[in-house]
């Protein structure tokens, strides 16, 4: 009888078809939950980058930078005929020229400037002032008072400032404190509190007299302090002023005794001073396309070398201040001169790349300006400040970070570093395009 076996490969047919919709419903469920999984992740993703500014490869990559400078030229420090000497900038009190800055000198009527400006700071210009028998009776240069003349403080000061009249100042030394001797006091305490470590006053004047000195750096220093005040600023660049000294006299019209005024329309002040001991002295300032600087010469031989030396160092501080062109990444090391820099413009200094932006970067530039004065020997430095990442949506012009610039690791400048264009929130699509690219990098990284 013959013997029945059963057809094992109908049977494994049968069985692989009865499986294979079970299968691809298995693919299909896989396929859909991974689907979810990563519109899940690309919202966070999107979320993330948004408020955390933290996605996945939304670092900010430098990628460019500019590191050349260009400077327009190499400005020598001028000869002058004094060993007490210095320029300074009167915005920022940087000194860009100095011989023997510290040494104490007699000042002559330099001393006028804190006179002046005690004065400005403690009386009202239309105060009437009545000088007295000892004011009248000071000598040297004078308005010519006498005891009882009545005249304002904003006369006298014209009459101390412009004509470097003495008797005008210790008219405003008493009408201030009461005396001589007290405003002197005064006097001796301003100079600490702006920290002018080799003055001491022992007038209003500035005549001759034991411990009456100061030093080029601390004029300087002062001179910059007065000159923020609008009235003393316009006091100082006068050239000309009437006074009538008593009712039914002829009006009195005195110039500028500082003939370094008006024979530049840059000069803009501030002082002059002489006697046996201080010799010729000037305290000069000028202004000259946005360049503001100092100078100050004592123990000049003769009038013509203190206004020709005085007008020497300003005109070498406004070529410090002419324009370069500098852009971020810059180590400047200048041995030999000064050289001034104009910072800022538009300067592409990064790109950073967007999240989820499929390759896509935003540019960063510089915006602002700033101009420094770099001295002599001075080490001029930048650092690009940046963010670890970036996030998006990111409006054109945002700020993202900086360009720090010190001078001998001091801060002295900043410029904001913005987004060129603006980059708009990634859509859906694109996010699970990035997710989609993401997995399937990591899986391939298994193999």
């Amino acid at each position: 009888m013959p013997v029945l076996r059963p057809d094992y490969r109908t049977f494994e047919s049968k069985r692989r078809v009865a499986w294979l919709p079970a299968s691809l419903l298995a693919v299909g469920l896989v396929l859909v939950l991974a689907l979810i999984a990563i519109t899940v992740a690309a919202f966070f993703v999107s979320t993330a980058s948004s408020v955390a500014a933290s996605a996945v490869d939304s670092q900010a990559k430098v990628i460019q930078a500019t590191t050349s400078p260009t400077i327009n030229e190499t400005v020598t420090a001028p000869t002058i005929h004094v060993s007490h000497a210095i320029l300074i900038d009167m915005s920022s009190g940087r000194v860009l020229y100095s011989s023997n800055p510290d040494d104490r000198c007699a000042i002559g009527s330099t001393t006028k400037i804190m006179t002046a400006i005690l004065v400005l700071e403690s009386l009202p210009l239309d105060r009437l002032v009545t000088v007295s028998p000892r004011a009248a009776s000071v000598g040297e240069q004078s308005l010519g008072l006498k005891a009882g003349d009545q005249l304002t403080v904003e006369q006298l000061l014209y009459g101390a400032l412009v004509h470097s009249g003495n008797d005008a100042s210790c008219a405003l030394a008493e009408a201030c404190s009461g005396s001589i001797e007290s405003f002197v006091s005064e006097m001796n305490a301003k100079a600490s509190e702006l920290g002018l470590k080799n003055t001491h006053f022992a007038n209003p004047d500035g005549l001759d007299a034991p411990g009456h000195y100061s030093s080029a750096r601390d004029l300087a220093t002062l001179a910059r302090y007065a000159m923020q005040n609008s009235e003393f600023r316009k006091i100082v660049g006068t050239e000309s002023y009437s006074i009538t000294l008593r009712s039914g006299s002829a009006p009195f019209t005195f110039h500028n005794v500082n003939r370094l005024l008006g024979s530049a329309s840059w000069v803009t002040g501030v002082k002059t001073g002489f006697t046996n001991d201080a010799h010729f002295c000037l305290v000069a300032s000028g202004s000259n396309s946005g360049a503001s600087v100092i100078s100050v010469v004592l123990g000049e031989s003769n009038w013509t070398n203190t206004y020709a030396d005085g007008q020497k160092l300003l005109e070498y501080g406004f070529k410090l201040d002419q324009l370069s062109t500098v852009s971020s990444g810059l180590s400047l090391d200048n041995s030999s001169s000064v050289q001034s820099l104009s910072l800022g413009g538009s300067s592409v200094v990064a790109q950073a790349t967007v999240p989820c932006g499929g390759g896509e970067s935003v540019k960063l530039v510089t915006t602002g300006s700033a101009t420094l004065t770099v001295p002599a020997g001075a080490q001029l430095s930048s650092t690009l400040e940046l963010p670890k990442t970036v996030s998006t949506p990111m409006a054109k012009g945002s700020v993202l970070g900086h360009v720090v610039y010190e001078i001998q690791g001091k801060v002295v400048a900043s410029i904001n570093v913005v987004a060129a264009q603006a980059i708009s929130k990634p859509t859906l699509a694109r996010r699970m395009a990035y997710c989609c690219g993401g997995l399937a990098h990591r899986v391939a990284n298994l193999f």
